[in-house]
């Protein structure tokens, strides 16, 4: 699986995937244009798509009927470490808690995204 980012101008970026493309900025307070959403949206995205997907799958192995899934993830910002200190993963309550609950078990097993980041993964950079 790859992505490739092209800069644009100022802070925007075209984020490319497959056949399908994000532009990315940052809003006008942080030196943007506010274009696109910001990369740290977009990881937040990242998040609660996977999340909301595997939430789905678990759905299907259990044979569960899903009309509805919201899933909301907020992220605390330290803009001074450039990091975020602590996410939230809210699951929006579509099916009955016990239910969910036990959905939001499996999915926590399926979740690309998320193991990734509690499991950790080494980054390793390179000149082309």
């Amino acid at each position: 699986m790859k992505v490739k980012a092209f800069w644009r101008i100022r802070y925007q970026v075209d984020v490319r995937a497959r056949q399908f493309s994000v532009l990315t900025d940052e809003p006008v307070g942080f030196s943007g244009d506010d274009t696109g959403m910001m990369p740290t949206e977009l990881f937040l995205s990242s998040i609660a798509s996977c999340f909301c997907m595997a939430l789905i799958y678990a759905a299907g192995k259990r044979q569960i009927e899903v009309e509805d899934m919201e899933v909301e993830v907020e992220g605390e910002k330290d803009l001074k470490n450039f990091r975020f200190t602590k996410l939230i993963v809210r699951v929006i309550r579509t099916v009955p808690s016990l239910t969910l609950e036990g959905l939001i078990e499996d999915a926590r097993k399926y979740c690309f995204v998320s193991r990734t980041i509690l499991d950790g993964c080494p980054i390793e950079y390179e000149v082309v």
